[in-house]
């Protein structure tokens, strides 16, 4: 637990943070280290935060912050006890690439998130990463393919317009793209769901739902809501006013990114 001196300073919350984090606020010319009161605060927000250790010197810093590109800032960039944004806070990025990656292409965009955290494509932590994303491009791509295929071959039957659907209609080709595309949709689901289920662990964040039953809240969010909760998880390991998203690359970051696992 974070010692503080019992005093406090008002600041500005540089962005949503959860209680207990600690960070540099400069006030009358002097840095100062400061924590965040039970509760968190939102970004903008002005709070009376406990002071936690202060500088003397103008130009110093209260925790002395790394080079961007050394890793040792990762841990600054992912917040920890919350989710940096609301599950469906996602309709907050409708004029970023993020969001339509998720709702179009959300196996790319899900294979962008597991590849950053360094997760091979069933989203375990472990073994090869290198090419997740890549896999999951393709696997969207097959999607694709057989959803068109099958149109195309249901347009040419001979079936009136006015028919009722019957199962007795389904030929074995029918049933083959349905069975691939399930199995696609099932690995996608358990990937998600062992994603979420780290990064709560990881910075520990509550569960949405069925506290205390270990990854049930997260696979209901990317059952229920698997576009929201990528867009959620994708914001929460880096702050999007520094670190842009890039549709093209395998992580949705840029390369100068800073990695956070």
């Amino acid at each position: 637990m974070t010692a503080t001196t019992g005093e406090t300073v008002k600041v500005e919350a540089p962005s949503t943070l959860a209680e207990g984090y600690t960070f540099d606020a400069t006030v009358n010319g002097k840095v100062i280290k400061v924590s965040v009161p039970p509760g968190g605060v939102k970004e903008g927000e002005m709070f009376d935060a406990p002071i936690v250790t202060a500088v003397a010197d103008e130009g110093a810093l209260a925790t002395p912050l790394p080079d961007a590109a050394s890793k040792d800032v990762a841990a600054a960039k992912a917040v920890s006890g919350a989710w940096r944004h609301g599950l469906f806070e996602c309709f907050d990025t409708c004029g970023n690439g993020v969001f339509w990656m998720a709702c179009c292409c959300p196996l790319i965009a899900m294979g962008q998130l597991l590849q950053r955290l360094k997760m091979n494509f069933m989203g375990e932590p472990k073994g090869s990463y290198k090419n997740t994303c890549m896999i999951w491009t393709v696997l969207m791509a097959v999607l694709v393919v057989i959803g068109s295929i099958d149109s195309a071959l249901n347009d040419v039957k001979d079936t009136p317009s006015d028919s009722v659907f019957t199962y007795a209609e389904l030929t074995a080709t029918d049933y083959f793209f349905g069975i691939i595309s399930l199995i696609i949709i099932i690995f996608s689901l358990v990937a998600l769901t062992r994603a979420r289920f780290f990064m709560r662990e990881k910075w520990g964040i509550p569960a949405d739902c069925c506290e205390g039953s270990g990854c049930l809240s997260d696979c209901c969010c990317a059952y229920w809501c698997g576009c929201c909760a990528t867009i959620q998880m994708m914001r929460h390991t880096h702050d999007e006013t520094q670190d842009r998203y890039a549709c093209g690359s395998k992580t949705g970051l840029s390369d100068d990114a800073v990695d956070v696992v």
